[in-house]
């Protein structure tokens, strides 16, 4: 694990300038045994495309399949990197500078093409630089100018060797270099190196204690030169803090590695043929996976179905690379970001972030113009949707505001709008979010009702109760029956068994005591208490009536109603103490208390009832005389 056992670190500075568009790229990659970076000058003026960052993708991507050092596997990433960019020059030709630079954590070598450099500084002063493929390096070359005037001649732009050159690329292989604990490498492009002399980069990287401090000391010493135009410039440094020590190789052990190897070779090569043969079909293979995937992956596209046109244009891709397939390759890599980029979108309109969606379909659509199978204008469509689908978003967002603070009513209000916007607008996964939050919604509202409508019948069942208690029979069956109604109507099954009970119970209760009020005499509506009291006063009125029976009847159901009416306020005073004591309103005490001075007035009663039909029964002899 050699990164394990070595320390490099790394920044990175990287601006526009005065322009809108940074056309300079610089990314790079560490594996446990190697590490790349790349660093890239966009030259061209396409509007769409970034030649810097197609390249310099391009280049670790190769090198990601496999890392390598050696001259002929970093040519060939350069040449891809070249025919990319010529097959995407559709519309302008694509130009790039370029400076990639490899190490194993203990030896570098780098490749550069154009005018993108390399410093490697050690003990505080400049080991080496990389040469650019400029006019003003070929007259240094040549002897014609100083080296140090290459930063500053007129001809330092006028490059001869390019990423997207017509005539080829001819690019500059740099032999291995040994590197030591403390050294520092710096990749410039033209916008950095043409205004921050040598001098003052040695004075930065004295200053500076690491990569981060380094490139932005020489970001200030740009931009204090106060120039009227800055154009983008970017800086990246890597601190080798500590190398990985090899040991040292074993020539007897080399050799005898090699004899091993060649025996080997002369034992299978019978088998060579065989290999050939199964390389043969499984190329073969390949290459109608390719076609098919590809074919299926377009299809896809033109349906609008990104997440399948994106897998297909990945096997597609996949398929071109076993067969070294590079134009190829990089069509269906191409493709492949455009399927993700539209996949990307759809993601962040699920997740409402509609800012990051528009530009994911914003730069689908830049692209999808070069690649037919891609439409443009559903493109389009998806970013004009945005504005509708982030109003719809709003209103469910207050809604989901309102359900949390319990306002179920005006929560269900901004669902059901937004869920019509939603259906309005096609925007299919809000629909089946606003359908679930509608549904718990109702179920809420629904939830709190029969709640209440639980309170209200325990109210009235425990009215029913109090009712029963103070012998309001009638009072406790329309209770009960009131409470009964609701818990039938909320489903409430027991309930409804148990009021049953009990309004049968008071039924029950009412009808007793109807009875037992039926047995008293007539006129007299006495309490059971006056009734008992009276039994005398009610015999001695038979004894009186005994002779004359059929007269004295008559006489006494004339005289009863005066006997009645003289007794009328007695009855009324009893009356109200019974039913206030029947209703709860007084206290068992008083009501007994009543009850008894009523019993004597209604024995008071009793007897001028009797004196009056004696009196009753003389005058009707005396009329009969």
């Amino acid at each position: 694990m050699r990164k394990d056992n070595s320390d490099f670190s790394t920044a990175f500075v990287s601006e526009a300038g005065s322009y809108i568009d940074n056309r300079d790229y610089f990314a790079f990659m560490e594996t446990d045994d190697m590490a790349c970076y790349v660093l890239a000058d966009g030259l061209d003026s396409d509007q769409e495309l970034r030649s810097a960052e197609m390249v310099v993708k391009t280049v670790l991507e190769n090198f990601m399949e496999k890392p390598s050092m050696s001259k002929r596997r970093l040519m060939r990433d350069l040449r891809e990197a070249q025919e990319w960019l010529q097959f995407e020059s559709r519309r302008v030709r694509l130009k790039a500078s370029l400076l990639m630079v490899v190490t194993n954590y203990n030896k570098m070598v780098y490749v550069s093409c154009g005018n993108v450099r390399l410093y490697h500084f050690r003990n505080g002063r400049l080991n080496f630089r990389s040469k650019d493929h400029s006019l003003a390096q070929s007259l240094a070359d040549d002897g014609r100018i100083p080296d140090e005037a290459t930063s500053t001649h007129e001809e330092r732009g006028n490059l001869l060797e390019y990423l997207g050159n017509p005539n080829g690329v001819h690019a500059h292989f740099a032999k291995k270099t040994q590197l030591a604990d403390g050294d520092v490498m710096l990749l410039a492009t033209s916008g950095m190196w043409e205004d921050v002399e040598l001098a003052e980069m040695l004075g930065a990287l004295e200053e500076a204690k690491d990569p981060g401090m380094l490139t932005d000391t020489l970001e200030e010493v740009l931009l204090s030169k106060q120039r009227r135009t800055v154009n983008n410039y970017t800086a990246a440094a890597i601190y080798v803090n500590k190398v990985f020590q090899e040991k040292p190789k074993n020539r007897r052990k080399l050799i005898k590695r090699i004899l091993i190897a060649l025996l080997a070779f002369v034992i299978v090569g019978g088998g060579a043929w065989i290999t050939l043969a199964r390389m043969a079909a499984n190329k073969a293979a390949a290459l109608e996976t390719m076609i098919e995937s590809a074919q299926a992956a377009d299809d896809y596209a033109r349906a609008g179905d990104y997440a399948k046109a994106l897998k297909s244009y990945s096997e597609a891709k996949n398929a071109a690379v076993k067969i070294n397939d590079k134009i190829h390759k990089r069509l269906y890599t191409a493709e492949q970001k455009v399927s993700q980029l539209m996949v990307d979108g759809d993601g962040y309109v699920e997740k409402a972030d509609f800012t990051k969606a528009e530009a994911s379909y914003d730069k689908a659509r830049k692209s999808a113009g070069l690649y037919p199978p891609f439409n443009v204008k559903d493109i389009e469509k998806k970013i004009d949707q945005l504005d509708s689908y982030a109003e719809t978003a709003g209103w469910m967002k207050d809604g989901d505001l309102k359900f949390q603070g319990g306002d179920y009513n005006n929560a269900l209000k901004l669902y059901k709008k937004a869920n019509k916007a939603a259906m309005e607008s096609d925007y299919t996964s809000a629909q089946k979010e606003l359908e679930k939050k509608i549904t718990e919604t109702n179920d809420k509202l629904t939830s709190i009702q029969q709640q209440l409508k639980e309170i209200q019948a325990g109210k009235l069942q425990a009215k029913g109760d109090r009712l029963m208690k103070d012998l309001d029979y009638e009072g406790a069956i329309d209770a009960y029956s009131g409470a009964q109604e609701i818990y039938q109507e909320i489903d409430k099954l027991e309930s409804v068994l148990a009021l049953e009970r009990s309004i049968a119970k008071a039924e029950e209760k009412q009808s007793a005591e109807q009875q037992q009020n039926g047995q008293l005499p007539a006129g007299l509506g006495l309490s059971d208490g006056a009734m008992n009291d009276t039994d005398t006063g009610d015999a001695a009125s038979e004894a009186s009536s005994s002779a004359g029976a059929t007269s004295a009847t008559a006489s006494q159901t004339k005289v009863a109603p005066t006997a009645s009416a003289g007794t009328t306020p007695a009855k009324k005073e009893a009356s109200p103490a019974a039913k206030s004591s029947g209703t709860g309103d007084g206290n068992a005490a008083s009501a007994k208390a009543d009850t008894s001075k009523e019993q004597g007035t209604a024995d008071s009663a009793s007897k001028a009832a009797g004196a009056s039909n004696s009196e009753s029964l003389d005058q009707a002899a005396a009329n009969g005389k």
